[in-house]
């Protein structure tokens, strides 16, 4: 499978988050560019997104982390989506109502059986790194 245009990368995460299914979660997810192997992300956090702090809740922020690394895989030569086998999230700081933040997926290596990916999400006007995941997806046979 060849690499998608940037609007079969947005019909495939619209199709995930308008779902009926847990990914709709992320239905204020926006995506900002998409090539082979990287994509980035964009949303607003809102209240449904935290938790009693009034910050981006940490179960969102892995949901974040393992659905545009995912997405990512999809948009490349091979064009599977994987099963996740391990995901590691170190939070570095916090994101609160109002908060615009970014998702940067990048696909590190794809081999036979296996994938591997980083995710940064980091505050968009500061730049400041709120969360990174990395995360290995199986590739199947």
């Amino acid at each position: 499978m060849a690499s998608l245009s940037i609007n079969a990368v947005k019909q495939i995460v619209a199709s995930f988050i308008n779902g009926p299914h847990f990914d709709k979660v992320l239905n204020k997810l926006q995506l900002v560019s998409a090539i082979p192997g990287k994509m980035v992300c964009e949303m607003k956090v809102e209240e449904e997104h935290t938790n009693r702090g009034g910050t981006l809740h940490g179960g969102l922020t892995a949901t974040l982390v393992d659905f545009v690394s995912t997405t990512a895989l999809i948009n490349t030569e091979r064009g599977a989506p994987g099963v996740s086998v391990d995901m590691n999230i170190t939070y570095l700081s916090s994101a609160k109502i109002g908060d615009e933040i970014l998702i940067t997926a990048q696909i590190l290596k794809q081999g036979r059986t296996l994938a591997f990916a980083t995710v940064d999400i980091t505050n968009k006007a500061t730049g400041k790194l709120i969360a990174q995941g990395r995360q290995t997806k199986h590739l199947g046979n």
